[in-house]
C-alpha cells in the first residue's frame, strides 16, 4: 500500500503504516480510535525538526493519539510531548506517526500516533489518567440530570451564571513563583481575579483553587434505591451526592480585560484555554448553589 495515494479511495480514511499494524484498539477503519475525545493544544518535540511543532490532541488512549497539525509529519516520524490529564502529573508521552489524512476542516493534517515505543511506567501513568477522565465523565452525566431536576427560575439561567463569592486562587505566570489573589466571581468560562500583581493583557496563567463547599448544604442529600430481590443489595438509581466536598482544580487561563483597580489591588477578567468537562460541571454546581442560596434568601 503506497503512503499517500494520489487519488485515495476514501478521502477521510487514515493511511496506515506498511510496516507495522495499528494496535487494535486504534483501528484505523473507523474515523474515531477508541480513546477519551478531547481539545487540547499540545507542543511536540519531533525527531529532525529544529522547532516545536503546535497540534491539537482530539483523542487518546494508553495505546494511542489522534492529533491535528499544520505542519507535515511522514509515516513513522517520532514524536514527543507533555501531557496533564484530570490533574495529574504531567507524562511525558512517545508516539510515531502511523497514519494521516487531510483534515476536514481546520488543521491541514489528522494523525494517528501509536505509543508502542513508551515505556510500561509512561503507559500505566497514561491509562489511569485517561481511566479518571472516563470516571469524571460519568460522574458529569450524573451530575447533569441531577441539576436538570432541581427547580429554578428563567431570570437566573443556569448555562452562564457568574457566581458573585470571593475565595483564594493560586496563580502564575510560566516559569514564575506562584501568587495568592481572590476570585471575586466564576462562571464556567473564567474568573475575576483579584491581586496585587501587575499582569499585562494575553498573559497566560497557572491557576490552583478549590471551589467553597459551605453553599453545598442548599442541595438534597444523597439517596440511593436498592434492589434486594436476589438476596445480595444492588444500587438501581438514586439521587446524585451533590453535596460532597470540591477538590483542588488545575486550570489554565488567559487574562483577557483589565479592570478598575478596587482597594488598591489589580482585577482582571481571566477566560479559562484549559478546563476538561468534568471541572466546568463542578463550577456548574457551585454556581448552581450560589443561585439556590440567593432564591430561597428572598
Amino acid at each position: 500500500m503506497s503512503w499517500i495515494p494520489k487519488k485515495p479511495t476514501t478521502a477521510s480514511a487514515f493511511v496506515p503504516s506498511a510496516t507495522a499494524a495499528a494496535p487494535a484498539a486504534l483501528t484505523l477503519a473507523k474515523p474515531r480510535l477508541q480513546g477519551f475525545s478531547l481539545e487540547m493544544p499540545v507542543v511536540m518535540s519531533v525527531r529532525r525538526l529544529p522547532a516545536p511543532v503546535y497540534g491539537t490532541l482530539m483523542e487518546v488512549n494508553a495505546n494511542g493519539a489522534r492529533i491535528r497539525s499544520l505542519v507535515l509529519m511522514e509515516r513513522g516520524t517520532e514524536v514527543e510531548f507533555d501531557l496533564s490529564l484530570a490533574g495529574n502529573a504531567p507524562i511525558t508521552v512517545n508516539g510515531r506517526v502511523e497514519g494521516r489524512r487531510n483534515a476536514s476542516s481546520g488543521a491541514r493534517f489528522e494523525y494517528l500516533l501509536s505509543f508502542e515505543t513508551m515505556a510500561e511506567p509512561q503507559v500505566d501513568a497514561l491509562a489511569r489518567a485517561v481511566g479518571d477522565l472516563d470516571r469524571r465523565a460519568a460522574a458529569t452525566r450524573s451530575i447533569q440530570r441531577s441539576l436538570d431536576a432541581i427547580p429554578t427560575t428563567d431570570r437566573e439561567r443556569r448555562g452562564s451564571y457568574r457566581a458573585l463569592t470571593a475565595f483564594p486562587v493560586h496563580f502564575r505566570r510560566e516559569g514564575d513563583e506562584w501568587n495568592e489573589g481572590k476570585v471575586g466571581d466564576i462562571s464556567a468560562t473564567g474568573i475575576r481575579l483579584t491581586c496585587a500583581e501587575l499582569i499585562a493583557i494575553g498573559t497566560v496563567l497557572d491557576m490552583r483553587l478549590t471551589l467553597p463547599a459551605s453553599v453545598l448544604d442548599v442541595y438534597p442529600e444523597e439517596t440511593a434505591v436498592l434492589d434486594i430481590s436476589q438476596g445480595v443489595p444492588r444500587r438501581v438509581g438514586g439521587r446524585a451526592d451533590m453535596r460532597r466536598p470540591f477538590e483542588e482544580m488545575r486550570l489554565r487561563g488567559r487574562v483577557v480585560t483589565r479592570f478598575q483597580p478596587v482597594r488598591e489591588r489589580e482585577v482582571y477578567g481571566v477566560a479559562f484555554i484549559e478546563i476538561d468537562g468534568y471541572q466546568r460541571e463542578e463550577i456548574a454546581r457551585f454556581t448552581h448553589a450560589v443561585q439556590l442560596s440567593k432564591i430561597r434568601s428572598k
